[in-house]
């Protein structure tokens, strides 16, 4: 797999495929399955796409047409109890710009404990991400600003041009940050920002690391249809973000899984269906549901974005 997205991905950059304006439109990433495996071969006109119960017209965009750029930021937990997992992390820099961000594409490095540092600005220079990510190191205590990041990317990824994508490296759920759940939540809608997660528990990567890896001792509308999300970001925040824009979970305990995850976190990306639709001139300020469907084909698993602000 890994071999095969990294000899494509030069191939596709040379099409030289205008891409639509971004201003007021909204994109919304999907993913459709079939048993388990990737669908291809859809087009716009299979896809009913419904913004408040209105049907809208969409176009379509794939990795084989051309496909907007990425801005990829990724988010990195490096308190304390992160030191085991960093070990496994700082490993996989050389992978990014293969396996996800392409030729076309940038990356950005940002961290969190008690505090939100950004690491490595945007670039699309490979060397430069696996430099990057070999100098993390953890710092003292246990505390992991999870939502005050994702609002911080979500900040940063406003002005990116092409498809905005957050990979979160993390325990799945925040330690002390001043946000709130419903802050990084409307963040990340707002922004159109699709967010994946590679979550790990301390205890279990200590359990398995080496000794040598481990420290020494010492609104109505929004709550109506982010119900269910709230309800499950008081065990996984990383869910909830990961659930509410078409993203996925990629857990990992050993070096190879987390490998395994970028692997297949760049695969997902690279088959989804990126579907678009102008922002209505009018639109009300606020959230604004989005129901993705394929009519005539239940057979096939349908996981996209469920929703965008306006302002």
């Amino acid at each position: 797999m890994r071999l095969f997205v990294a000899l494509l991905l030069p191939l596709l950059a040379q099409a030289q495929v205008p891409f639509r304006s971004e201003t007021r439109v909204v994109q919304v990433p999907v993913l459709v399955t079939k048993d388990g495996k990737n669908v291809d071969g859809l087009q716009a006109r299979d896809f009913r796409v419904l913004d408040d119960g209105i049907a809208r017209q969409i176009s379509l965009d794939t990795f084989g047409s051309g496909f907007a750029p990425i801005s990829l930021v990724l988010a990195i937990q490096t308190s304390g109890l992160s030191t085991p997992a960093l070990v496994k992390v700082r490993r996989i820099g050389g992978m990014i710009q293969p396996l996800v961000i392409g030729t076309r594409g940038e990356a950005a490095v940002l961290v969190f404990d008690s505090q939100v540092d950004w690491v490595r600005p945007f670039t699309s220079d490979g060397g430069a991400l696996q430099s990057a990510m070999k100098k993390l190191r953890a710092a003292d205590g246990k505390q992991a600003r999870l939502f005050d990041a994702v609002i911080e990317a979500s900040k940063t990824l406003r002005d990116r041009r092409g498809r905005k994508v957050l990979l979160v490296v993390s325990e799945s759920k925040d330690r002390g940050s001043s946000a709130k759940l419903s802050d990084a939540l409307e963040a990340i809608e707002r922004e159109g920002v699709e967010v994946f997660a590679s979550p790990y528990s301390p205890s279990a990567n200590a359990w398995i690391a080496n000794p040598d890896d481990l420290p020494p001792p010492s609104g109505p509308n929004f709550m109506a249809i982010f119900d269910e999300l709230f309800r499950l970001g008081k065990t996984n925040h990383v869910q909830a973000f990961a659930q509410s824009t078409g993203g996925s979970e990629y857990p990992f305990l050993r070096e190879t899984t987390l490998e395994k995850a970028v692997e297949s976190f760049g695969a997902e990306v690279h088959s989804q269906y990126i579907l678009a639709f102008p922002q209505p001139e009018k639109a009300a300020a606020g959230m604004h549901h989005i129901e993705v469907s394929i009519p005539g084909r239940p057979e096939l698993a349908i996981r996209a974005r469920r929703a965008y602000w306006s302002d």
